[in-house]
């Protein structure tokens, strides 16, 4: 199996012209030996030829044999195993393979999954028309459900193992919106919603005008949030966007996978190191502890692990498993701590504040810990996040403390002298377009290789509705979902970066649609969707010195535009 030759040059001047990446080989053979052809073993930049010859270079230790393989447990790997568990084919069985220990999660994580503040907030994010915001908005509508699914499995999975003290509880507010405070002149207050229709196609002819968003002016907002900055002039009222404890969905999502009987291997020994890639199909990955694996070590760790299909869920890492166009987006945050005796009956902030540098999310005290007497606690204050492209770094800074502290402090000048008890990083995975890769690889590479991820800031918000389409790929029963579903497993494909067309049927080889007509529409696409972010979205730093080149600016570069 061969990769198309002009897709492979496209590929190349993607990385070339928008992000540049460590160097990578990618390569497809049939080399062939007395009785098999060779498979494509994809690691870490390098191919690795399953032969005599390459078994010494990838020994292991055993094989296993496995149904459906997931490579990541955070919310886009979990939510997909879930839905398909329990909804689209429970008969499947289903095993997460995770490089980090769970008992880590919740410390030194670095998931995006654990370090978000749980926003579900599509129109606060200020998306454009288009297959994202559509994406956004029914994966939003479908929370509730969503909720009740993994509250009720994860509930299942404390009574069996008797720790009726143990809370499953998500956190899920939906109620008094979001609020965009402007200042004058920023990208808040420049902005207006699109235009949303009341019927399944926004046909405009026939549906009828949903309003999604209410501008306050000044007096309107400070009396919504008395705390907001003087020289606030005004804001955007999202009713619908809600929010999510993040931390606690992904633990209750790990829950809920088990008790419906999904395997979880975790720990350093599950890394998932290449993919075993033969004829245009996976037929394994081969795992181990990568610190273990150096050539200067003769120990022999790697366990192959074969499959009937697979999907990549990694997050940020997934570039380290196959040639795809993805960068980690640092966010460092922080946790205020708003004291009782700092407040008269009434929180500091009642809703979440999502400004052009910043965003703010009040959260409840849910002490569940029994010392709820000594707790001084009234309500907690996430603040976050910085966005800083191209390092894998899992340290704070005082720098990207300042920024995010800065824009709070100006926003909620309040905050000043409320006391810092938590700071964490998360690593978006992002691409290009800020839009995700979901479903099958297909002929470009392997029909049975499926993709989740680069959620960008929508990883918390995205994981029902891409849950549930990934999990029909999974299950190749695609031909169930509705054609507004299969558009958008068909938007966000792979093929956008390879210059192929988006359709995924098997029986296309060519990847779908006239290549030249898709190249066009692709590239002007990818590159309005790109100025969108560049506008709304700035990065705050770059990594220094040779860091990866972004094609989105910085707020500096920004605001030297607009002075011009």
């Amino acid at each position: 199996m061969k990769m198309n030759r002009k897709a492979a040059t496209i590929l190349g001047f993607l990385f070339l012209g928008t992000v540049e990446l460590p160097s990578f080989t990618i390569a497809f053979t049939t080399t062939t030996s007395q009785t098999t052809t060779a498979p494509l073993l994809i690691s870490s930049s390098r191919l690795w030829q399953s032969s005599t010859q390459s078994s010494t270079k990838y020994p292991t230790v055993g094989q296993q044999r496995r149904d459906v393989i997931i490579v990541g447990s955070g919310l886009a790997g979990l939510s997909c195993a879930l839905y398909l568990k329990t909804q689209v084919d429970p008969s499947r069985h289903v095993t997460i393979l995770e490089r980090q220990d769970n008992s880590h999660q919740t410390t030194d994580s670095t998931l995006a999954s654990m370090a978000a503040a749980g926003m579900l907030a599509p129109h606060s994010e200020r998306l454009p028309k288009g297959p994202l915001l559509d994406l956004c908005l029914t994966s939003r509508e479908m929370y509730p459900d969503f909720v009740e699914l993994v509250q009720g499995w994860a509930s299942a999975a404390t009574t069996k193992n008797d720790n009726s003290n143990e809370d499953v509880n998500v956190g899920f507010h939906a109620s008094g919106g979001f609020l965009a405070p402007a200042f004058a002149g920023d990208s808040v207050a420049t902005w207006a919603p699109p235009q949303h229709y009341d019927d399944n196609d926004n046909d405009e002819s026939n549906g009828k005008t949903v309003n999604t968003a209410l501008w306050l002016d000044e007096t309107q907002v400070r009396a919504q949030e008395p705390q907001l900055n003087a020289q606030v002039v005004g804001g955007w009222w999202f009713p619908q966007d809600a929010s999510v404890d993040a931390r606690k969905l992904t633990q209750s999502l790990y829950k809920a996978c088990i008790a419906a009987g999904v395997q979880i291997l975790s720990g350093p020994q599950y890394e998932v190191q290449a993919i075993d890639i033969r004829q245009g199909h996976c037929h394994g990955v081969y795992c181990g502890d990568r610190s273990k694996s150096s050539s200067n070590n003769n120990s022999n760790n790697n366990i192959y692990m074969s499959c009937n299909a697979c999907l990549i869920a990694n997050g940020a890492w997934m570039r380290n498993l196959l040639p795809v166009p993805m960068e980690p987006h640092k966010g460092q945050s922080l946790k205020f701590k708003v004291p009782k005796s700092l407040l008269d009956g009434q929180p500091l902030l009642q809703r979440v504040l999502f400004a052009q540098d910043v965003y703010i999310v009040p959260k409840a005290n849910n002490n569940n810990n029994g010392d709820t007497d000594d707790d001084d606690t009234a309500q907690e204050i996430i603040v976050g996040a910085t966005v800083e492209a191209g390092a894998f770094d899992n340290h704070v800074t005082p720098a990207g403390l300042l920024h995010i502290l800065q824009h709070a402090l100006q926003l909620v000048p309040a905050l000043a002298h409320l006391p810092i008890v938590e700071t964490w990083v998360g690593l978006r995975p992002t691409t290009p377009d800020k839009a995700p890769l979901l479903g099958s690889t297909g002929a470009a590479l392997a029909d049975n290789l499926h993709l989740a991820g680069g959620y960008w800031r929508n990883g918390v918000l995205l994981a029902p509705k891409t849950g549930w389409l990934t999990a029909h790929a999974l299950a190749g029963k695609e031909d169930e979902l509705s054609q507004q579903d299969r558009d958008l497993l068909q938007a966000f494909s792979w093929n956008r970066f390879l210059g192929l067309g988006t359709n995924n049927n098997k029986s296309d080889k060519s990847g779908g649609g006239d290549a030249n007509d898709y190249n066009a529409k692709s590239s002007v696409l990818l590159a309005a969707n790109t100025r969108y972010a560049q506008t709304m979205h700035p990065i705050h730093q770059r990594r220094q010195p040779g860091g990866a080149k972004l094609v989105t600016t910085d707020s500096s570069m920004q605001q030297q535009q607009q002075q011009q």
